[in-house]
């Protein structure tokens, strides 16, 4: 190879370099529980272009943190003292420099006190519709006398917003057609919004347990238990409505508004839509809860390693400005998502390095534009920090019957269900537990 070719070559490894150079990113407070396992995991928090050339080394410089455990890929907080500082460094793997720091001050809530009763919603994608919060918020007894709302059941007497598949712009969606999840949130201007009448009746048929063999939309009808019995069975159509109530019809699939005797039919050129979480409360008589926390961004943007934030922000602040509107004196909680999205070898074959980058990008803009907006009603949970990226994952093993690249000693090893990492939902709900028991009544 001739030197100017070495040269050339040279001069790009240098600029792949110094465009993947390592990062870290933390939000300023970290939420913890006291007297549980609080992990912070290394991989959700280093950029993921080259995790392996540099290192990342907790420290508390006033001397009120313990750790129960602290190994290079993550550190447990079993002790936690209100208002400690955690010190955070990324080490160069070359020169052992340390070439960034950051530090949180840890909140800590207390687990099982509060006689009050204590309302909270969490709206979110597959993560929310597959209950990751279970654990920590309905089965420990971490935080009593609590009731989660919204219109899908979870639990007897416990409810959530979750819908899986869904990103930020689904929630901005007028839901129509069966397939498609009903939310509460859109509604014309001078009226309410009910859903369509062919959903309503997909979702009896969920409740009545009579959907043919292999009914897809099972996924997005169910769980509406307590809603379904609104709405007329054979129809779609609200039981009771009144004057300014709208739908779409089964049979016309027109937009219908009730005009206080009857369903008239309406040009929806004519209608604006609005976000609105007042109206949404009041028509389903939900108790207007003291924590709302949303927890989307991953069928965001998990595919698209250049995405563009923008949208997702600005949607994002209508949703608090219409919470706290109908609820001034809550709080509105942006979660931060996974940015370890499950291990290279799984059955679907996503490229999840590519997603991991991908989402680290998503999380470090969510620090940059709302860490310590507190007083815009803006609140940041890293609930993405306690992701196990190796452990975190469900996989499966069975006898090598041919060749496989991630065979050991003649088993293999596949992992499925990503990006869920469902053995780290339990972990991933403690930060969750903490900020209401850390701000509740």
């Amino acid at each position: 190879m001739s030197p100017k070719r070495v040269f050339a070559l040279a001069l790009v490894v240098s600029s792949l370099t110094a465009s993947a150079a390592n990062d870290i990113c933390l939000p300023s407070t970290l939420w913890m529980l006291s007297d549980a396992q609080n992990d912070i995991f290394v991989q959700p928090m280093i950029r993921r272009w080259r995790p392996y050339d540099a290192f990342v080394r907790f420290s508390c410089e006033d001397g009120k943190i313990s750790f129960s455990r602290r190994l290079s890929r993550v550190v447990s907080i079993t002790n936690c003292v209100d208002g400690a500082v955690l010190k955070v460094d990324l080490v160069n793997g070359d020169e052992f420099e340390t070439v960034k720091t950051l530090k949180s001050v840890l909140r800590v809530g207390k687990k099982g006190v509060g006689a009050k009763d204590v309302y909270a919603q969490i709206i979110g994608d597959s993560y929310t519709h597959g209950a990751f919060f279970k654990s920590a918020l309905l089965e420990s007894g971490y935080v009593p006398k609590l009731h989660l709302v919204g219109l899908r059941t979870c639990a007897e007497g416990q409810c959530d917003e979750g819908r899986g598949g869904w990103a930020m712009e689904q929630y901005f969606t007028v839901p129509r057609t069966e397939h498609l999840a009903y939310h509460g949130f859109l509604h014309p201007q001078d009226g309410r919004y009910w859903g369509d009448a062919r959903f309503w009746k997909m979702a009896w048929r969920c409740v009545r347990k009579t959907q043919p063999k292999g009914f897809e939309p099972s996924y997005s009808c169910s769980r509406f238990d307590d809603c379904v019995v609104r709405f007329d069975e054979t129809t779609g159509l609200l039981l009771d409505p009144v004057t300014g109530d709208y739908q779409i019809e089964d049979e016309t699939r027109r937009m219908v508004r009730f005009d206080g005797e009857a369903w008239q039919s309406v040009d929806e050129k004519m209608l604006t839509w609005q976000f609105d979480y007042g109206k949404y409360l009041d028509m389903w008589r939900i108790p207007p809860p003291q924590f709302v926390f949303v927890l989307l961004g991953l069928n965001d943007f998990r595919h698209d390693v250049k995405a563009d934030f923008t949208e997702w922000g600005r949607r994002v602040a209508i949703m608090k400005d219409a919470y706290l509107k109908a609820c001034p004196q809550g709080k509105f909680v942006i979660c931060i998502p996974c940015s370890t999205c499950g291990p290279i070898d799984n059955a679907v074959g996503d490229f999840t390095p590519y997603q991991d980058a991908a989402m680290w990008r998503f999380r470090d803009w969510l620090i940059r534009t709302f860490d310590r907006r507190e007083d815009e009603g803006f609140y940041l949970l890293d609930l993405g920090i306690c992701i196990d990226a190796e452990n975190g994952y469900c996989f499966e093993t069975g006898p090598q019957t041919m060749p496989h690249e991630n065979c050991s000693n003649g088993v293999y090893r596949v992992y499925r269900g990503t990006p869920h990492p469902y053995f780290s939902y339990p972990s991933m709900g403690i930060p969750l537990a903490a900020f209401i028991q850390y701000y509740r009544p």
